[in-house]
């Protein structure tokens, strides 16, 4: 025997006809490999710690797989692979030395493997497209009315309303290509469309850019491969599901990466050595929820907040959408799914990696007043940044030269960018300094509503009574019946209010329902104005 020349491993003795032809195969079970004396099948390799090549081994004889020896070790290591060899000579009748030849060969198949994985998870994934394809997203991102496009091809795929929320949605998502890019929370009513939202806006999001999750565990992001998040958008479908995670979502929102270093115990040595883990950005996050309170203040500051429109007007344009779905109304009104969603994501495939530059003599002017401001005008210039880049192909580019003399191409927002910016998100950014959730909120509305009626009904019956609003006490029931929203709905939101000293509780007698008072219906607190 020989030791082969690129044979990492010492004592791994590999013959020259061993290295021929692969006999490595994939299964639904995991990797195959075929063996002079016995069958092996491979679970648990990946595609990073090139330093190991720790798997699980299933060893056993064709004729005879109801007899067989598993265990999981590293391959790397000698003694590893010395104590299989001897268990399989133990259990399967066959001499150690075939066993630990065979490994060596399979050690080959297996390094050829993983780096194949690797190239196949970091490469990015390349779409070609036809000539025409390319034209016609050219054309489409040189349009004018870009904007007014995309709100019509949400339109032709049957999502009625929410203009605003359509177009936010896409322009964040379209920020997954900047260096600060934006995140995305959508809160609502359970019902009211938070999920077709977030739905909608993945179709419009190449498929090789959009990570869509249930559930993430607490230290699942860490271990992804180091570009696995690069430039993706990262939609989760409740916040439910990555409350485990919580402290890695918010730190790639702030950071952009996620680094992390974990302590594993090495088999020959027995002493305790460091892996590190890096997982880069940018990605943009996108959320949905039912609960204004789901997470702290902390984590809400990172987030743009959309709320659905709840309004009779959009529950009669959704009825009317739904009666008609089946019909060949919805047919003639509505495109091919498939035909417009390829569009854009041809559309965004051709955005080209550029910095974004906001001249300074663009009017943007965010009030001092509270300390909030400064991470909202952040996320605003994101957002303006984000317009900008999807409109490159309509503004004015240049370079920038540095200090060190390099040049840095890039392209020039506008002063419409600027107001299309304000003009679609003022009212998230309004509520993102309110101290009141969105639901809370429409919920002070209502109840200013209920109480005006209550107010115009004491006054027929007694037109010179001097009263307040703060003398009218209303139940919960009476709220509930009043604006038709659930028991749990009406519970959850109306506690904050009086903690924030916009209602007033009266305790009712032992087994009375308590009752409550507006105080303050919330006009005169501070906006962006």
């Amino acid at each position: 025997m020989a030791v082969h020349p690129t044979n990492p491993i010492k004592g791994a003795y590999i013959m020259p006809e061993q290295l021929a032809a692969s006999r490595l195969s994939h299964s639904a079970e995991g990797l195959h490999f075929t063996g002079d004396h016995l069958t092996y099948r491979i679970t648990g390799l990946t595609s990073y710690n090139l330093e190991r090549l720790r798997v699980t081994l299933k060893a056993y004889q064709a004729e005879k797989q109801s007899l067989f020896h598993v265990d999981t070790i590293d391959l790397y290591n000698s003694r590893a692979r010395e104590a299989f060899a001897d268990a399989c000579a133990k259990y399967l009748t066959i001499e150690p030395q075939h066993v630990t030849a065979e490994l060596s060969s399979l050690i080959i198949e297996l390094e050829t493997e993983r780096i194949s994985m690797r190239d196949k998870g970091s490469a990015s994934t390349v779409i070609e497209m036809t000539d025409a394809e390319r034209t016609e997203a050219l054309k489409t991102l040189r349009d004018k009315e870009l904007l007014k496009r995309i709100i019509d091809d949400f339109d032709s795929l049957g999502f009625v309303g929410e203009n605003n929320n359509k177009l936010l949605g896409y322009i964040t998502a379209v920020s997954r290509f900047l260096t600060d890019p934006l995140a995305m929370l959508v809160l609502s009513r359970p019902g009211a469309g938070k999920t077709a939202l977030q739905n909608a806006v993945c179709k419009f999001i190449p498929p090789e850019h959009c990570i869509q999750y249930t559930r993430l565990t607490g230290q699942s992001l860490f271990y992804h491969d180091t570009e696995a998040l690069k430039n993706k958008v990262l939609a989760i479908e409740e916040e439910e599901g990555m409350q485990d995670a919580m402290y890695s979502v918010k730190t790639l929102i702030s950071q952009q990466h996620l680094t992390v270093s974990t302590t594993r115990t090495d088999p020959a040595t027995g002493k305790m050595s460091s892996d590190a883990y890096k997982v880069e950005g940018p990605v943009v996050v996108f959320v949905s929820t039912t609960r204004p309170d789901c997470f702290n203040d902390e984590v809400k500051r990172r987030f743009l907040i959309l709320t659905i429109d709840e309004t009779p007007e959009q529950t009669k344009n959704i009825l009317n959408a739904q009666r008609v779905r089946n019909s060949p109304r919805w047919y003639q009104l509505t495109s091919d799914e498939a035909t417009v969603t390829r569009l854009h994501h041809n559309m965004q495939r051709l955005l080209k990696p550029i910095t974004v530059m906001i001249p300074d003599e663009l009017k943007i002017s965010f009030p001092p007043g509270r300390l909030q401001i400064r991470a909202e005008q952040a996320k605003f210039l994101s957002l303006v940044k984000a317009i900008t880049f999807l409109h490159q192909y309509q503004r004015k580019t240049g370079t920038v030269e540095r200090l060190d003399g390099t040049k840095l191409p890039c392209v020039y927002a506008t002063q419409a960018d600027v107001d299309t910016a304000f003009e679609i998100a003022k009212p998230v950014f309004i509520r993102n300094v309110d101290d009141v959730s969105p639901t809370g909120r429409v919920l002070l509305a209502e109840i200013e509503r209920l109480v005006s009626s209550k107010y115009e009904d004491i006054k027929k019956l007694d037109p010179k009574r001097d009263i307040y609003f703060y003398d009218i006490p209303f139940s919960r029931k009476e709220l509930r019946d009043f604006i038709g929203w659930s028991e749990t709905q009406v519970r959850v939101n109306i506690e904050p209010l009086v903690e924030l000293g916009y209602l007033g509780k009266l305790q009712g007698r032992q087994g009375s329902a308590c009752r409550y008072v507006m105080i303050d219906n919330g006009k005169d607190d501070p906006t962006l104005e």
